[in-house]
């Protein structure tokens, strides 16, 4: 099983846009690891990508990536949708389209468990309208704690429990493995027997220790900590609950204020987590 991180920023991409702080500083200057898309992952043996980021067409051209069968939301956030018309960029050639009569070669599978889907139709309906009318995509529901079978990868979504919308943390299995993908409002996660064990753990939205931009620190009582972020000791504790084999942290916010080297250096002081932080580019071989 080979997985591609394709943006391992969070909601503000670093360098974030008319910043000048020494993270934002840097990544301008040396580009990738430094630099920070927002978050998207890609399954390229069945070509499975999971969210749609604002710079997906920019991703997906720096891995030579042509084709795309299916596309897997895990919740309707701007910073994961936004990008929803790569579907329309990959396989619409207008001059063809407008002056031979060209159709798409093939439509796009976009899939995600009921809520999510809900939520999606919701936000984007005259987005979702146009491309089945054009027949550049086919929608199709997820059964919540179902592998949907694609060659031989079987992928269960399972669905985190939040008031006003709904997330999902991806169960990935094939050939043995099994890794777990979560990037992004995944707390409280899912206690699901099925979960035990990894080989792999993709978890998301988890802050550094210490002070953050601006010498900023969560207070204990924040909505921050009690909402959908995990602080490095409660993911270092899901970890051990879940009895990963190996845990990447990705999402990672520009306003943690660390560096490619910053995250290489707190990688060193949890050996016995064997843990890693995400880059744009990183493959991981499970």
């Amino acid at each position: 099983m080979e997985i591609l991180i394709l943006g391992s920023g969070g909601s503000t991409i670093t360098p974030r846009p008319g910043c000048q702080c020494r993270i934002c500083g840097e990544a301008r200057v040396k580009g990738v690891p430094y630099s920070r898309s927002s978050s998207s992952m890609f399954l390229p043996d069945i070509r499975l990508l999971i969210d749609t980021p604002e710079e997906i067409a920019s991703q997906l051209n720096r891995e030579a990536i042509g084709n795309i069968d299916y596309i897997f939301y895990t919740h309707w956030h701007p910073d994961h949708t936004l990008g929803l018309r790569i579907v329309e960029m990959m396989n619409v050639f207008w001059l063809g389209r407008y002056v031979r009569g060209d159709e798409p070669e093939k439509k796009i599978r976009v899939c995600a468990i009921p809520r999510v889907l809900g939520d999606l139709k919701n936000v984007y309906w005259k987005f979702f309208d146009h491309y089945e009318g054009m027949g550049l995509i086919e929608m199709a529901e997820l059964e919540v704690g179902v592998p949907f079978l694609i060659g031989d990868y079987g992928i269960t979504p399972l669905e985190v429990e939040h008031s006003n919308y709904a997330s999902t943390i991806f169960l990935i299995e094939s050939g043995g493995k099994r890794a777990i993908y979560g990037p992004c409002n995944v707390k409280p996660f899912p206690r699901d027997p099925r979960l035990i064990n990894p080989d792999l753990l993709i978890l998301g939205s988890v802050f550094p220790s210490g002070p953050l931009k601006e010498g900023i620190t969560i207070p204990q009582n924040n909505k921050l900590r009690e909402g959908d972020q995990f602080s490095m000791d409660e993911a270092l504790e899901l970890i051990k609950s879940l009895k990963a084999l190996k845990t990447v942290f990705t999402h990672l916010e520009e306003e943690w204020g660390r560096s490619y080297d910053d995250y290489k250096a707190i990688e060193e002081e949890h050996l016995k987590y064997n843990i890693r932080f995400a880059y744009d580019s990183m493959k991981i071989h499970v």
